[in-house]
């Protein structure tokens, strides 16, 4: 079993009003991350205030997109993102064109967009199809049949729940034994409780990768890259 457990940072893309240049606070984020050893980039688009300029920003990120998902969440699941969603989908559509490693998808927009779907089918682009539950974890049946949905269009899926107890945790990691080996899952629960599937979900789920925040946490019970790392060598000092 690899002992290097990838990590994937958060980062929200914001424009630096005070500077005369563009990006500037983003572009000295991500290259702070990765000089502390983080493997992805995740580029939250959606706590950009105007898109005006997206096609730029897209630019400027450009040589670092071999290591970016691009992502922007609307409200309803969990972003910043308020505009309608067809101007969503216009920006998703850029995202597509501009072929980054991942470009995250929520499952509710893929699977109720032809359009999109056949986009990504056409330009060959590798998508992440997220969902997720703010309320609670569902029942591990319904779990299972979720990632069977979403894997019809990506073999790279990500499902993050709400963890109310220990055992919402200890469920969200039982799914990958349950899953074909081709399947690339990212599956662990938010909040306080659900920091242990955070942690274990590369260890006993052999997830792809897991996330972290380089400042402030963008969801409930994301871990820094710091404390992420130092977890990490406390199980390779085991062998786990």
């Amino acid at each position: 079993m690899s002992t290097h457990r990838k990590l994937c940072a958060s980062i929200p893309i914001t424009k630096d009003i005070d500077s005369s240049e563009d990006l500037v606070m983003t572009v000295s984020k991500i290259d702070e991350a990765l000089n502390k050893g983080v493997d992805i980039i995740e580029c939250r688009f959606d706590y950009l205030s105007s898109f005006e300029n997206l096609d730029h920003y897209l630019d400027i990120l450009s040589i670092y997109k071999a290591k970016c998902i691009y992502t922007i969440r609307p409200e309803n699941e969990g972003g910043k993102f308020s505009n309608d969603p067809k101007k969503r989908a216009d920006i998703i559509t850029k995202f597509i064109q501009r072929k980054p490693l991942f470009v995250d998808i929520e499952y509710n927009l893929i699977s109720n967009n032809d359009s999109i779907a056949d986009l990504v089918e056409n330009e060959n682009t590798q998508i992440l199809v997220s969902w997720h539950d703010f309320s609670h974890t569902p029942e591990f049946d319904h779990l299972l049949e979720q990632v069977k949905n979403m894997t019809i269009y990506s073999p790279f899926v990500k499902i993050v729940t709400t963890a109310r107890t220990i055992d919402d945790s200890i469920k969200i990691l039982m799914i990958y034994r349950s899953i074909d080996t081709h399947i690339n899952l990212i599956a662990f629960a938010m909040g306080e409780l659900g920091v242990l599937s955070r942690v274990l979900c590369t260890v006993v789920g052999d997830a792809p990768f897991t996330y972290a925040s380089i400042g402030a946490a963008l969801a409930p019970g994301q871990l820094s890259i710091d404390q992420m790392k130092s977890i990490n060598k406390l199980f390779k000092s085991k062998l786990v």
